[in-house]
C-alpha cells in the first residue's frame, strides 16, 4: 500500500516539475516529443518503499521550447519532495533557481545551470553536495507538457491566495476559489515579476499547484473511482520513463489515503544578490542545513525549522 501512495506522488511531482498533475505512461514511451521525462537518480539503487525513511523525489520545470533538449536545458523550477511511506507524510522543499552553488566540474554559478551543463546525472550530484540529501528519482516536465496534462482533466481547481498580474508570464488572476486552464495555471506556475519575493514566492506558488493538483485528483477519484484512468490517460502521450508499468501503475490507489494537511510547502530562504556580475540568490546557509539536518531522517520539519512563508505579505 505504501508503495502505491509513492508512486502517485512521483505522478504528481511530474506533473508539475516541482508544479501540477498527471501520470506515467510506457516503459519506455516512445512519445515524439515527450513533455514529461522520469527517471531514477542511481541507476544502480532502488530505494525501499516502506517504513520511515522518506523517498526524495527531485522535481524539476525545463525552461526548454519544444525542439529543445529537456535533459539539459535551463531549470526554471526545482523542487525536492520527501515522502514519508510510512506516516503519510511529505514534504515539498522549493528551491530557488537563481540559488547561487558549487557545481561539480563546473565552478559556482545558478543551480538551474547544472541540468545545462550536464543533464539530470549532474543536476542531481549538484543538489545531493550542496544539501546533504539521497536523491531517487527525478521528474522533469515541460511548459507544453505541464499545460496539456491540465487541460486534458477538465482545468485545475486552485484557490488563488492573491491578485497575480504579469504581463511577462501572462497571468491575469484575482484571489479566490477558480478552475484554471492550462494557460493559466502555466502562467501563475511562471509569475514572478508580480510578486515582491519574486523566485522565492513562484517556488512557494508551485507547492500550492501541486496541492491543488492532489487535492483535485482526492476528490474526483473519490466521486468515481473511473476518474484514476482520466488522470492516467492525460499522461501517456507526453510520457517517457525508464520506470516500468509495475513500478508505477499498480501503485495508484493509496493517493486517496494521503491526507493534504500532512504536505508542508517551503521554500528555502535567503536573499538576492549580485555574484560575479550576475542577478542571484545567496541562501540563508544556517537556515537551510537545519532544515535538511531536520527533512532528511524523516521527510518531516519541525515548527521550528519551518522558515516563513516568502508570500506572506503579497496584496490580495
Amino acid at each position: 500500500m505504501t508503495r502505491r501512495f509513492v508512486a502517485i506522488v512521483l505522478v504528481l511531482a511530474a506533473w508539475i516539475g516541482g508544479t501540477v498533475a498527471g501520470s506515467l505512461g510506457q516503459t519506455p514511451a516512445a512519445a515524439s516529443n515527450p513533455g514529461i521525462l522520469i527517471g531514477k537518480a542511481h541507476a544502480d539503487y532502488t530505494p525501499l518503499l516502506t517504513g520511515s525513511k522518506p523517498i526524495v523525489i527531485l522535481a524539476v520545470g525545463s525552461g526548454a521550447r519544444p525542439g529543445e533538449d529537456l535533459l539539459h536545458s535551463l531549470s526554471d523550477s526545482l523542487h525536492l519532495i520527501f515522502l514519508n511511506p510510512d506516516q503519510h507524510h511529505a514534504t515539498m522543499v522549493g528551491i530557488p533557481r537563481d540559488s547561487w552553488v558549487d557545481i561539480p566540474g563546473h565552478g559556482s554559478n545558478k543551480i538551474n545551470s547544472a541540468l545545462a551543463a550536464g543533464g539530470p546525472d549532474l543536476m542531481v550530484q549538484t543538489i545531493e553536495s550542496r544539501f546533504g540529501v539521497h536523491i531517487d528519482y527525478w521528474a522533469i516536465t515541460t511548459f507544453w507538457g505541464f499545460q496539456a496534462m491540465i487541460d486534458k482533466v477538465g482545468g485545475l481547481a486552485v484557490n488563488v491566495p492573491f491578485r497575480m498580474l504579469d504581463t511577462y508570464s501572462g497571468v491575469d488572476l484575482h484571489a479566490g476559489a477558480q478552475r484554471l486552464n492550462g494557460q493559466q495555471a502555466l502562467a501563475m506556475a511562471r509569475d514572478r515579476h508580480s510578486l515582491l519575493s519574486g523566485d522565492f514566492g513562484r517556488q512557494e506558488d508551485g507547492g500550492r499547484l501541486i496541492l491543488a493538483a492532489l487535492a483535485q485528483f482526492q476528490k474526483e477519484y473519490d466521486k468515481d473511482p473511473s476518474a484514476l484512468l482520466t488522470w492516467i490517460g492525460a499522461g501517456l502521450s507526453n510520457m517517457s520513463t525508464t520506470l516500468t508499468v509495475d513500478q508505477v501503475l499498480q501503485l495508484a490507489y493509496t493517493v486517496t489515503a494521503q491526507p493534504i494537511k500532512n504536505v508542508q510547502n517551503i521554500v528555502l530562504p535567503g536573499s538576492s544578490a549580485s555574484i560575479g556580475g550576475l542577478s542571484a540568490v545567496a541562501l540563508n546557509t544556517a537556515a537551510v542545513s537545519a532544515i535538511f539536518r531536520d527533512v532528511t531522517p524523516d521527510g518531516i520539519v519541525s515548527q521550528k525549522n519551518v522558515p516563513p512563508s516568502p508570500t506572506a505579505n503579497q496584496p490580495r
